[in-house]
């Protein structure tokens, strides 16, 4: 009986309460009703220790980088913490990548903040031209304690994108680019994917300078907050010089692997004008190499003093007709047979103007096989910070290439290739094509890379005696007519117009004429 009493008390209960709401909604005032529901769901949320932040995959329509950097951030933890992941591989990446389905939770902790993490997918209907369409809502949930509200602001989010963008460089597929003769489709720059094989520990240079560009390039990396309190723009000239054959190339590849950069290969002689070489700076990325290989063949960058005191030296000696015939020629060609006007001042801009603060870090790296040809103003501090000699191989780079191709770290022969190496002028890539022809027996590869040692050794020692005995007469130096150049590259009479003689004597006649003074009668 106290049991149906129970019961009847509870109805009674349940009918009070009913009827108190019909009467607050009925005959309170909104503005009333709205104020008391305010104060009860404060007084509600006030009860709740944690608090959620939703994140949503689209914000008006458009994609939302938070959302895409929480998936990118929680892709490398949800595999030791969700119960169920999807796996997946971007056509642009190069590693798997692990995510989250639908209703799993993890959790975390960022400077003894204790965050929860959970994912949802809400299937909506949307209605559109007279159907129903599905509509999959999807978002992240991040619930933490509301006492650590600001700092989850401040610092947690923060971390989030930095960490998420790390991710997305070291996870991207790395490009290799070459510029276009001219913008088709509006791109200045075509790309392949970049798979070179050169690192730091295949690379034959000494191992002293790879330790020394290693700690180079990090400084440089890890130095923004430094250019940017300096006034630099963040960037870094290098200059790789030395015969053909001594490694720039690999040098330069093993450069972009160990910092996993881009690589733009500018060819100069395919850029039209100052302007364009100006839009192929600004259309890079930051985190990329920029690289411009023989410089000394691309552009007439050779010193201008040099050449100044020598057309001094010709215009004092052979006078006005060879400064004529040079206006001429010069007239007559153009910049170069490409037709491109891009100049030294160009390039200069390029390496160290106002545009090449543009974007983020960059490396520019130049090579070249005589760095005496080049002017001053493009190897000054600034433009090219460092210059690096690649010469001829050492022992130490020879035992690199031995433990590269034929796998071996000693062998009886390393000493007398060590007294013998210093002697002569072998490349590193001499070597190479030696040891690749014997990489299956590595007492051949030895045995033959000595021999060709020694056959150079005795060439050299019996060039320098023949030298020695012979005493060449000496020739009088027959003086050069430097018009003759000029002359050399017109053709006489070509399309009916008056032959180089005559063109030159016609010259020299209105030339005398202006010279002689005028008779009075």
């Amino acid at each position: 009986m106290e049991f149906i009493l129970d019961w009847k008390s509870i109805g009674s209960l349940l009918a009070t309460f009913v009827f108190i709401r019909t009467a607050i909604h009925d005959f309170l005032p909104p503005e009333v009703y709205q104020v008391l529901k305010r104060l009860f769901l404060n007084i509600f949320t006030s009860l709740q220790p944690k608090i959620s932040i939703l994140i949503e995959e689209y914000d008006n329509s458009y994609n939302n980088d938070i959302y895409d950097a929480v998936q990118l951030y929680l892709s490398s933890k949800c595999f030791s913490s969700a119960q169920v992941l999807k796996l997946a591989k971007s056509r642009n990446s190069k590693n798997l990548t692990f995510s989250m389905d639908a209703n799993q939770k993890l959790e975390e902790t960022f400077e003894d903040i204790k965050v929860k993490w959970s994912f949802h997918c809400v299937e909506k209907k949307s209605s559109g031209l007279g159907y129903a369409r599905p509509h999959e809502n999807r978002y992240f949930e991040l619930s933490f304690h509301r006492k650590y509200k600001h700092r989850v602001q401040s610092s947690y989010i923060p971390h989030i994108m930095e960490v998420a963008e790390v991710i997305k460089f070291k996870t991207r597929e790395r490009k290799l680019y070459t510029n276009r003769s001219a913008d088709e489709d509006g791109r200045l720059w075509s790309s392949v994917p970049f798979s070179h094989p050169s690192t730091f520990d295949t690379v034959a240079i000494d191992p002293a300078l790879k330790k020394e560009i290693k700690e180079d390039l990090m400084k440089f990396v890890n130095r923004r907050e430094f250019y940017s309190r300096v006034g630099r723009a963040w960037k870094r000239g290098y200059l790789l010089y030395g015969p053909p054959g001594t490694g720039k190339t690999s040098l330069i590849a093993a450069i972009a692997n160990f910092l996993e950069f881009d690589i733009y290969d500018l060819e100069l002689t395919a850029v039209s004008s100052n302007s364009q070489l100006r839009k192929l700076l600004i259309s890079t990325s930051s985190k990329s190499v920029i690289v411009v290989e023989d410089v000394d063949c691309s552009l007439d960058l050779s010193d201008r003093k040099k050449k100044e005191s020598f057309e001094v030296e010709e215009n004092e000696k052979y006078g006005e007709e060879k400064r004529w015939w040079r206006q001429r020629s010069h007239n007559g060609r153009g910049s170069n047979s490409f037709g491109s006007t891009v100049s030294l001042s160009g390039v200069l801009n390029f390496v160290d103007g106002l545009w090449s603060s543009c974007g983020g870090e960059r490396l520019m790296i130049f090579t070249t096989n005589h760095k005496e040809k080049l002017d001053p103003a493009l190897l000054r501090a600034g433009r090219m910070d460092k210059h690096i000699n690649l010469s001829y191989c050492e022992f130490n780079a020879f035992k690199t290439l031995a433990k590269n191709y034929l796998e071996i770290d000693d062998h009886k022969l390393m000493k007398e290739a060590k007294e013998v190496l210093p002697l002569v002028k072998m490349t590193p890539a001499h070597i190479a094509e030696i040891f690749m022809s014997c990489e299956d027996d590595a007492e051949m590869g030895m045995k033959n890379v000595i021999d060709e040692m020694k056959r150079r050794l005795t060439n050299a020692d019996e060039e320098d005696s023949q030298v020695e005995v012979e005493q060449p007469k000496e020739e009088p130096k027959k003086e050069e007519d430097p018009v003759a150049e000029y002359r050399n590259e017109e053709h006489a009479g070509k399309d009916g117009g008056d032959s180089v003689d005559s063109v030159a004597e016609n010259h020299k006649r209105e030339t005398e004429t202006t010279l002689q003074p005028s008779s009075v009668e």
